[in-house]
């Protein structure tokens, strides 16, 4: 009589028993939505910087309300704000406004930070070697999750600058902020 073989049974038998226990074993998995991220553009901040001001290790403290824009763009965009994940800024762009037709060449660097109330300023974006012959300028950003701040109405900007030349005692600067919302659907 012809029996099969020890391995011929194990051949046969081990892929039925995995596949038998495998689906079995199976526990329910939780649906994961999938994040959904867009842009959007912050009023833009007319600042009028004090160059004796802006130089102190303080720098120099603007109000900023990005409430209104970060709503206005979760509606636009059909969500709402129980949905909203993070924030995180995806532009920062500096312009020289007055006296118009001047350059950065006299500033080494420029720092802006983010705070809500009375906390501790995070620092958002920066650039630390301004190129001579620039009227606006691209800062580097940071990874900083600015969704608390934008949805507060008491938010504040600090911004300081260091100056390796002279400048005039006040210039007019516009300061162009964007950012990138992460909801669930």
């Amino acid at each position: 009589m012809n029996r099969p073989g020890p391995w011929k049974i194990i051949v046969w038998i081990l892929p039925l028993a995995l596949l038998a226990w495998a689906g079995c074993s199976k526990e329910e998995e939780e649906e994961v939505l999938p994040e959904v991220s867009f842009s959007f553009d912050l009023p833009a901040l007319a600042i009028a910087v004090d160059s004796a001001q802006v130089a102190a290790p303080s720098g120099v403290v603007f109000g900023f309300d990005g409430s209104a824009a970060l709503g206005q763009a979760l509606t636009a965009n059909g969500f709402g704000t129980g949905q909203l994940v993070g924030v995180g800024l995806n532009k920062a762009r500096l312009y020289f406004s007055d006296p118009v037709g001047s350059y950065y060449n006299a500033l080494q660097s420029v720092t802006v930070r983010m705070a809500v109330g009375d906390g501790q300023p995070v620092t958002v974006a920066s650039l630390d070697s301004v190129p001579d012959g620039a009227q606006a300028l691209v800062l580097g950003l940071m990874d900083v999750d600015v969704a608390a701040m934008l949805r507060s109405n008491d938010a504040r900007l600090v911004v300081r600058m260091e100056f390796d030349g002279p400048v005039p005692p006040v210039t007019g600067h516009s300061l162009v902020l964007g950012a990138q919302a992460v909801v669930l659907p």
